[in-house]
């Protein structure tokens, strides 16, 4: 494998023994003593080192939606602090009957008004503008067509709070990431879990660890041999649509309350190349092998 194929995966420098080794078909598999990363402790978020300008711009970039029903709050033109509303708990069962107001127009606010945890979390998800889950994806730049060479994901910010200001308190809101979709922008089934999978560390087989959350992509139009790459004006774009349910405590009765479906947000990693690595073995492999 080329240096710069192998540095593709943590955008790092390393002295590579043999990366890969040919199957015999003229596909390309991870050796036994591949070396694609290097040690870090298992993290619910990866350290700095993991994770780059690239991925935090996705992440902060992206797009947010608030949920139907909170859309549907927001355009209720009988939100007027006296219509009684319900709304469906994360359990099936359905609230108490409660008024909302509309705190974009404060003079509608009656004296004594008390929001409901509902309202105050629908309020929250049409006001603040959601991250998206961090979609973190190795190789960075390219993703190769090799049979046994996957494209690795994950999502590293599964969790995320924001502060509104309601009627003189800070509220905070807890964002909770439940469910991704992946698309990969080759035509073939989104991937859809409740799992956020993990950022590849030294030891994980890439093609088995079941941790890893990984796709193949395949030679563009019908191409065969290993040796015309890379693919001229071949690229694919991996797009993550993230679920968030929110949870929130509300200041004036106490009670804490949680609303699945709350938000949606959708980052992508934009346009990346696709290519195809060819098999090279390093002087410390040979030596290995006693040639």
């Amino acid at each position: 494998m080329s240096d710069a194929a192998a540095n593709d995966w943590d955008e790092t420098s390393h002295d590579w023994d043999q990366m890969v080794e040919a199957d015999g078909s003229g596909d390309v598999k991870a050796s036994a003593d591949e070396k694609w990363g290097y040690q870090a402790a298992p993290v619910a978020v990866p350290p700095a080192s993991h994770i780059n300008n690239v991925d935090d711009s996705i992440r902060l970039s992206n797009s947010a939606l608030a949920g139907p029903d909170a859309q549907t709050y927001a355009n209720d033109d009988q939100c007027d602090g006296r219509t009684l509303h319900t709304v469906t708990q994360p359990d099936g069962t359905i609230s108490r009957p409660f008024v909302c107001v509309h705190y974009s127009s404060t003079s509608t606010i009656p004296t004594g008004y008390v929001p409901s945890t509902s309202e105050i979390l629908y309020y929250a998800a049409t006001t603040i503008h959601a991250d998206g889950a961090g979609l973190h994806k190795r190789p960075s730049k390219v993703s190769y067509t090799n049979k046994y060479v996957p494209t690795l994901v994950a999502a590293t910010h599964p969790t995320q709070t924001h502060t509104i200001n309601l009627l003189g308190h800070d509220i905070t809101i807890t964002l909770k990431a439940t469910s991704y979709e992946w698309d990969w922008g080759d035509d073939t089934p989104n991937t859809i879990t409740a799992y956020q999978g993990m950022v590849f560390e030294k030891g994980m087989d890439p093609n088995k660890d079941p941790r890893l959350i990984r796709h193949y992509y395949t030679p563009p139009n019908g191409w065969r041999s290993r040796f015309d790459g890379p693919y001229p004006d071949a690229t694919r774009t991996i797009t993550l649509t993230t679920t968030w349910s929110g949870t929130a405590t509300n200041p004036f009765t106490g009670e804490t309350q949680t609303i699945n479906g709350l938000v949606t947000t959708k980052e992508t990693t934009g346009p990346f190349r696709l290519s195809h690595l060819i098999v090279s073995n390093t002087d410390t492999w040979e030596e290995k092998q006693g040639h």
